[in-house]
């Protein structure tokens, strides 16, 4: 007995090993034949589910992760990392079951209330399903939680402007800009929102459909004085000049030449 435990050990080791190489395809082999032993300690067999379930959700074979996740779970119902392995290979699978995948987010958050990526994934799952501002408080109290990961941000922001929530967007840009002024990537994401918030505005003024919502203002119309007439002008036609060299024959009396 004592023989066939440290053929285990050994065997388990050697697999932690090898995934901690990169040599998954490997390891899992490894993983695999330590299932064949009938009197496996609970402890490796936990762990040999929980590696097995790891590595064929990195391979993206979601239906096996299942399997394996499920088995680890048997070992331990409340352990919160293994609700949200099972959820995220039960919402990448083929399907896609959504409701059986947030029924196993909740029951990490119910474990682990400030798990960041359960927040995160049941959030976007109820945006999906049609509860976009119940998911979208998900996400928020996650980026709360870390308010430095920016691709959370990212995602925070995109579903509010989707629900056209732009105040809140701005404030979740602005006060995670003040938290994160020293990195420019959070400068970037303002600048990208505030493009994005003036290309919507430009479509909006262009659009000829907004101008049935168009509210006309009462303004009061000014009355003007009324002006008198202009003073008409003479009909007559004008009256002709002597010409510089009329005839001078006819001089009066004690008029001159001046020579």
């Amino acid at each position: 007995m004592a023989s066939l435990l440290s053929i285990i050990d050994q065997s388990f080791v050697a697999a932690v090993k090898y995934r901690s190489l990169g040599l998954e395809v490997k390891a899992s082999k490894m993983f695999r034949s330590l299932m064949r032993f009938q009197d496996l300690p609970r402890v490796i067999a936990e762990q040999t589910q929980l590696h097995l379930g790891e590595i064929a959700l990195n391979q993206r074979r979601f239906k096996q992760a299942g399997r394996h996740l499920s088995v680890a779970l048997t070992y331990n119902e409340n352990n919160a990392t293994y609700h949200l392995l099972l959820g995220k290979a039960i919402a990448a699978g083929g399907n896609g079951n959504l409701k059986q995948a947030m029924i196993h987010f909740r029951a990490c958050l119910k474990n682990d209330p400030k798990n960041v990526k359960a927040l995160r994934f049941l959030g976007v799952s109820l945006i999906h399903t049609n509860k976009a501002i119940v998911g979208i408080g998900f996400l928020a109290r996650a980026c709360k939680l870390q308010p430095n990961n920016l691709e959370l941000l990212k995602l925070l922001v995109r579903h509010l402007q989707e629900q056209n929530l732009h105040d809140e967007a701005r404030a979740s840009i602005t006060k995670a800009l003040f938290l994160n002024n020293n990195n420019p990537k959070f400068k970037c994401l303002w600048n990208s929102f505030l493009f994005h918030e003036a290309r919507i505005n430009q479509q909006n003024a262009n659009d000829p459909s907004l101008e049935q919502r168009q509210v006309v203002l009462p303004f009061l119309k000014v009355v003007a004085k009324k002006k008198n007439p202009p003073a008409q002008g003479r009909n007559d036609g004008p009256e002709s000049l002597p010409t510089p060299h009329a005839n001078r024959s006819k001089w009066k009396k004690n008029q001159r030449r001046v020579k």
